[in-house]
């Protein structure tokens, strides 16, 4: 698969006016839906900069100038981004946090690591997010050490005292690496020896301490290496040179099935340090500093998957329904509140699409004059701005079909892809109960002001109470209907797929709607008494697991192909009065566990063990429904999208 450049020249030049030059390697990581990139200018200043919010990653936005200078690292924990800063000449290291999604907001300091107890480093470190803590291992006198950021004590995170990776007579050269594997920890270094073979080496989580792996991919690193893995595979970057080579080429290879494939060169490029990898939207990222005086940083990428996760419904059949399908989707999709128990993702609608999302679950509310808005439990998203229904399907429609609505989309190439919108009123007051034609209408306006898509005329919306085909609603929306219907219109004739009769905190209920349409459901999501966080994860998972099987097994029989599945993997406790965590996004990435006392891997984790264990593994097709998510990009190294799409193939 060829490397594809990206940025502001066939090339792959991150900037074109001379800003993006990297006298050191550049650091990179994944954070809400877009890559980021910290790098140390010629000068010596630090610059950051990340991708545009769209789902189409093509371009980094104009530098910021960070707080410090020094060699620089990033790694994403669970939606929060950590950068360690090491100094040049000293080697002191200095810890800052950034936890929003604007680029402007400063960076919290949290102040530079122990010096006096030996966190020094001698070259650029690495650093990782594992566990709900930050791993960083660096190179001291040759030696290869590492150090945690974890809770040592109430309420407080720390680092902890540096301790070896190796044993005393090993040396190393370079920049180390960190990628987790199916759930392991390795570290990757460049040996100090004329062959500067990479070694690798994993982390025991029992005994806290490494221990050596096989050679990795019989690779030599003239000066460090990166690697980054998702879901079951792993990449890794350097420049493959042995002691006498100065070529600088720039490879990368690919760990899959257990075993390292050959190296290939990324567009037949070279680099003066390591490049640095990252993985977003299906994409492997390869982003470097030229091997030339003007140290230009480059950037090029190639897919990690055989379809694109922007149109993976091109490869379905048009003659099926779509509840025949498996179909990733998200839960609350549009909470993106800073309010914690409000907010359910990090990813907007766009970045959601991008990812493969195809179901989206909105919550809405009436105001005057009959717009609406996305809201959860009462508290509006985005406020004080508002966050409005038509912006959501304008999102939607752009990357449905880019450039259409602009006069530049191809129209040789039309949609490939179908949303599912499922629409319920956030607004449960009695007055909403007693008139239900006033939410019902405005759904209805909205729709029905929606334009037909240029030059097609193609209607945007199948709010038929029907299951559709997978071919008559390319390039459509599909309404699912949460709210109650107009007491004017009868039952069938009423617009969309009649889910009105949901039951709410319900582990397995089924709705037969008007139209004699059959859907099955999960979405037991309360768990309001005293429940350790362990405990919680594997009953969600248990009614979860149970819903999966039953798409799967009842796909094989024609008669329910028509029969829907819908499966919710988000939940809540109650840790006020009752349970242990609360909030949505430890349950579906994990957390550590105070009743047990150590960690405990989310939802999201749980259901891809699910999945790679009992589908998929014969390459034969399975129906496994509608899937929906919190945070459904996280953990970082999380390939549940993607492995939940390609049960359809």
């Amino acid at each position: 698969m060829a490397w594809l450049p990206h940025g502001t020249s066939k090339t792959g030049l991150l900037f074109s006016d001379g800003q993006g030059r990297s006298a050191t390697v550049p650091a990179v990581a994944t954070y809400r839906g877009r890559l980021w990139c910290i790098w140390s200018d010629l000068a010596g200043q630090l610059w950051y900069s990340q991708t545009g919010s769209s789902g189409n990653v093509e371009q980094f936005g104009p530098p910021v100038q960070f707080p410090e200078m020094g060699l620089p690292v990033l790694a994403n924990l669970n939606g929060v981004l950590h950068v360690v800063i090491a100094q040049s000449e000293t080697g002191q290291m200095t810890h800052f946090i950034h936890d929003d999604d604007d680029v402007s907001v400063a960076w919290a300091n949290l102040g530079p690591l122990d010096a006096d107890a030996g966190l020094v480093a001698h070259s650029t470190p690495a650093v990782i997010a594992f566990h709900n803590k930050i791993f960083l291992a660096f190179l001291r006198d040759g030696q290869l050490y590492f150090t945690i950021w974890a809770a040592l004590g109430p309420g407080a995170r720390q680092w902890t005292a540096p301790q070896l990776v190796a044993s005393v007579g090993d040396r190393f050269r370079g920049i180390p690496a960190l990628f987790v594997l199916e759930g392991v920890l390795h570290v990757l270094c460049g040996a100090d020896t004329d062959e500067r073979h990479i070694r690798g080496f994993r982390f025991d989580y029992i005994t806290q301490g490494w221990t050596q792996t096989d050679d990795v991919s019989e690779g030599r690193a003239a000066a460090g290496v990166s690697a980054v893995s998702y879901g079951s595979s792993a990449y890794l970057g350097i420049i493959e040179a042995g002691s006498n080579d100065s070529s600088h080429a720039v490879y990368v290879a690919a760990f899959n099935n257990g075993v390292w494939a050959p190296h290939e060169p990324v567009a037949n490029t070279t680099a003066a340090d390591p490049p640095q990898i990252a993985i977003l939207n299906g994409r492997v990222h390869c982003i470097f500093n030229d091997n030339t005086k003007t140290r230009d940083l480059r950037w090029y990428s190639r897919p990690v998957l055989r379809y694109s996760l922007t149109s993976w419904m091109a490869n379905l059949p048009n003659d099926q329904p779509i509840s025949n399908f498996t179909i990733p989707g998200t839960h609350d999709s549009c909470a993106r509140s800073n309010i914690p128990f409000v907010r359910t993702q990090y990813l907007s609608i766009s970045q959601q699409l991008a990812l493969g999302i195809r179901f989206f679950d909105l919550r809405l509310r009436r105001h005057k004059g009959g717009k609406l808005y996305c809201y959860h439990g009462g508290i509006p998203i985005d406020y004080p701005k508002y966050l409005s229904f038509d912006s959501v399907m304008n999102a939607i429609w752009e990357l449905m079909w880019p450039g259409a609505d602009s006069g530049n989309a191809a129209i040789s190439t039309p949609p490939t892809e179908t949303v599912l919108i499922s629409i319920n009123n956030d607004d449960t007051s009695q007055e909403q109960k007693d008139n239900p034609a006033d939410f019902y209408a405005a759904v209805s306006d909205a729709i029905a002001m929606t334009p037909p898509w240029p030059v097609t005329g193609q209607h945007r919306w199948y709010t038929e109470p029907l299951t559709p085909n997978l071919g008559d609603v390319r390039g459509k929306a599909v309404l699912l209907r949460r709210y109650a219907g107009d007491p004017a219109i009868q039952p069938t004739g009423r617009q969309g797929l009649d889910l009105s009769t949901w039951l709410d905190d319900n582990p397995d209920f089924t709705i037969v709607t008007p139209t004699q349409v059959r859907v099955r459901l999960q979405d037991k999501w309360k768990f309001a008494y005293r429940i350790a966080l362990h405990e919680l994860i594997a009953a969600k998972g248990e009614f979860v697991q149970k819903m999966l099987g039953n798409a799967a097994t009842s796909s094989a029989d024609s008669a329910e192909m028509h029969n829907w599945y819908v499966n919710f993997c988000s939940a809540v406790g109650d840790p006020a009065e009752h349970g242990e965590i609360a909030e949505s996004k430890w349950i579906a990435v994990g957390a550590h566990s105070e009743f047990i006392g150590k960690w405990v891997s989310g939802m999201n984790v749980l259901t891809n063990e699910y999945l790679q264990a009992n589908y998929g593994a014969t390459g034969g097709r399975d129906r496994l429904g509608v899937v929906n998510l919190d945070y459904p990009e996280l953990p970082e190294s999380n390939d549940l999208v993607a492995r939940l799409i390609e049960t359809n193939f």
